[in-house]
């Protein structure tokens, strides 16, 4: 969890110092239905393993994260995995999700579902 957090803040300040005039990019973000919750049902996009999943109006960070990316959602309260990486198998020891294609390089994904393997 350290080594996530020290990857945040040093991305972070990469972002802000390379893009400061980056244009926004507005995201609508669709969850996968409530009926995924196998990755054999995932069908929208990748299969995910991320180390945060939450809302985005509640988890820390996230509105910092997508300010300096650019983004702007639609709706605040729709579910992004942080530290995501692409799910290889059946192994996730952390949480394992079904996103939409809203993936920017695994630092946050936008439009996810907790699966099960």
């Amino acid at each position: 969890m350290m080594f996530f957090k020290a990857a945040v803040v040093s991305t972070l300040a990469v972002l802000a110092t390379a893009a400061p005039n980056k244009p926004t990019v507005t995201v609508t973000a669709t969850a996968p239905g409530p009926t995924v919750t196998t990755i054999s049902q995932c069908n929208t996009g990748g299969a995910k393993c991320c180390t945060s999943v939450g809302a985005a109006n509640s988890l820390p960070g996230v509105g910092v994260i997508l300010g300096l990316l650019g983004i702007v959602l639609q709706d605040a309260s729709v579910v992004v995995g942080l530290g995501c990486v692409n799910l290889v198998g059946n192994s996730c020891t952390e949480q394992p999700v079904c996103c939409t294609d809203n993936d920017f390089d695994g630092l946050i994904n936008i439009g996810c579902s907790p699966i099960t393997l």
